[in-house]
C-alpha cells in the first residue's frame, strides 16, 4: 500500500486508517481515493478488527478536501467521458463495510475532508479543529454528500450559512451544533478515538452491526435520491466556465473573476 494510506491495528479490535499526505495537508488526489476504498475492503474482511479510527497525519489536517489541481480535472474527465463515480474515499455514497468508523478530526476538515467525516458513523475533534465546506470560493459546490448531509446535520440556518459562504466553523461551534460528539485538547485526540473505538469494539458483535447499519439507513438509503440530485448538480457545475476560472485561480493564487449566469 502506498504512504499516502496508512493502516495499523493499535488497539485490540480496532483498526487505524491515517490519511497520511501532511505535505498536502492530507488533501485526496485520485491514488488516495482508490487507496482508501481499498483499505476499507480489506478491513471488512479482517475479523479481528470490529471498529476503525479514520485521522490525518501531523497536527495541521485531517483533510483539507480535493488535492484540487489533481483531483477536481480527474472528475471532470470522468464526467466528460461518462464514467463518474460519487463515492469518494469508498465512504460518501455506499458504506464499504458494515463496520463503524469514528473520525477523529485532528486539524482542518475541509470540502471532501468534511464530506468524509460527515460519511463516518461519529465524530469528535481537537480544539484545533476548523470544518467547513469553501467549494462555493472554486465556482463549484460540495457534490460528494456535503450539501446533503450538513444540513440534516445541523441547524439548517448554520449549514445554509456554511455552504453559501463556504466559510468554516471552529471545534467549538462544531460541539455546540451537534457536528461533533467530543472536543478533546490536540495531544490526547488519538488516544481518546481509540478508547472510545475499543469500547465500542467490546460491544456484542451481532447487536453492533444492527446499530451500526440502522444508524447508516437516515446517511445512505434514506438520503440515496438527494444524493443523486446533488452530484447532478456537482456535474453541472464542475463543467461551467465559472468552475475552470476557479480552479485557475487557486492554482495561481488569485481571486477568481466569475461571469457564467
Amino acid at each position: 500500500m502506498s504512504d499516502c494510506v496508512l493502516v495499523s491495528h493499535p488497539r485490540p479490535g480496532v483498526a487505524l486508517i491515517t490519511l497520511a499526505r501532511p505535505e498536502r495537508m492530507n488533501a485526496i488526489d485520485p491514488e488516495m481515493n482508490q487507496l482508501m476504498a481499498q483499505a476499507l475492503q480489506r478491513l471488512e474482511h479482517d475479523p479481528t478488527v470490529r471498529c476503525i479510527v479514520l485521522t490525518g497525519a501531523g497536527d495541521r489536517a485531517f483533510c483539507a478536501g480535493a488535492d484540487i489541481p489533481h483531483y477536481l480535472p480527474f472528475l471532470l474527465e470522468n464526467i466528460r467521458q461518462g464514467r463518474d463515480d460519487p463515492q469518494v474515499c469508498g465512504l460518501t455514497h455506499r458504506p464499504t463495510t458494515h463496520k463503524p468508523i469514528l473520525a477523529a478530526i485532528n486539524g482542518l476538515a475541509m470540502g471532501g475532508g468534511l464530506e468524509i467525516a460527515l460519511a463516518c458513523d461519529l465524530r469528535i475533534a481537537s480544539t484545533q479543529a476548523r470544518l467547513g465546506l469553501p467549494e462555493i470560493k472554486l465556482g463549484v459546490l460540495a457534490g460528494a454528500g456535503g450539501c446533503t448531509r450538513l444540513p440534516r446535520t445541523l441547524p439548517a440556518a448554520l449549514a445554509a450559512e456554511m455552504i453559501l459562504t463556504g466559510q468554516p466553523i471552529d471545534a467549538t461551534r462544531a460541539l455546540q451544533a451537534g457536528l461533533v460528539s467530543q472536543v478533546v485538547q490536540p495531544q490526547v485526540l488519538l488516544e481518546t478515538a481509540l478508547d472510545l473505538a475499543q469500547t465500542i469494539a467490546s460491544r456484542a458483535p451481532k447487536a453492533l452491526r444492527a446499530c451500526t447499519a440502522l444508524l447508516r439507513r437516515a446517511r445512505f438509503e434514506e438520503l440515496s435520491a438527494a444524493l443523486q440530485h446533488e452530484r447532478e448538480a456537482f456535474a453541472e457545475v464542475l463543467q461551467s466556465q465559472d468552475a475552470q476560472e476557479g480552479i485557475r485561480a487557486f492554482a495561481e493564487k488569485r481571486e477568481p473573476v466569475y461571469r457564467d449566469a
